[in-house]
């Protein structure tokens, strides 16, 4: 016997809000702590595309193009983020060299990168008077998350469950408009994207990005070999 029943709309999670991407240069767990920046001002959707691949095997003689057996091959994730892109030192990051300029005799290496996408609303919180300040999310040498110097609650933890952590990447250099224009129209927005590398220094089944608390999949932030 087995009984169905329907969540309680008290229990349905419908959103966690806007989010902030922080960066590094590519990390090396041997080298010790990641160390991250949050990467400019955002407007619009941050955009997590895993770009999964499977195959099927179908019988095609017999039972058609129905799939029989499945085989998931990987994926290949890219991040699209809304940047705010009027600030100069943020023109050599988002590119594929880490150089603002273009112009080389010889085809040379990418510039990678770590990122982390995570809710904004896990920094944020509300006084008495509703006045909404911004605080300091921190984890120590155990591996403990802390809000302010004190402990998450269940609200803050769900959030840090939905951050996304993309080891290894690197961006393909975004349009520059100059704009004209006035009010919202002049806005130097513009999309950078990140295209995910294969890290081998991270943990079985986390080569290209982990979601959650890395802490919790056995990924020490603070260093490890």
């Amino acid at each position: 016997m087995s009984n169905l029943t329907l969540l309680s709309v008290a229990e349905v999670l419908a959103s966690y809000g806007r989010g902030v991407v922080f960066y590094a240069d590519k990390w090396v767990p041997a080298n010790g702590p990641l160390v991250m920046t949050q990467l400019g001002i955002t407007e619009g959707d941050i955009t997590v595309t895993p770009n999964a691949a499977t195959a099927g095997l179908t019988l095609p003689e017999l039972t058609g193009p129905a799939v029989h057996e499945m085989d998931y091959q990987g994926e290949n994730p890219q991040v699209e983020i809304p940047l705010y892109l009027a600030d100069p030192a943020l023109i050599a990051i988002v590119s594929p060299s880490g150089s603002a300029h273009a112009g080389r005799s010889r085809r040379g290496p990418v510039k990678e990168y770590t990122l982390m996408v995570i809710p904004e609303a896990i920094f944020l919180l509300a006084n008495n008077a509703g006045i909404v300040s911004d605080y300091t999310v921190a984890f120590d040498n155990a591996g403990v998350w802390t809000f302010n110097d004190e402990a998450l609650t269940d609200e803050q933890q769900r959030l840090l469950d939905v951050s996304f952590w993309l080891w290894r990447a690197v961006f393909t250099r975004p349009t520059r408009r100059f704009r004209g224009g006035a009010g919202d129209d002049k806005k130097n927005i513009e999309t950078a994207t990140a295209t995910a590398m294969h890290h081998g220094d991270l943990p079985e089944g986390h080569h290209i990005y982990t979601t959650g608390d890395p802490f919790a999949s056995e990924i020490d932030l603070n260093g490890m070999s």
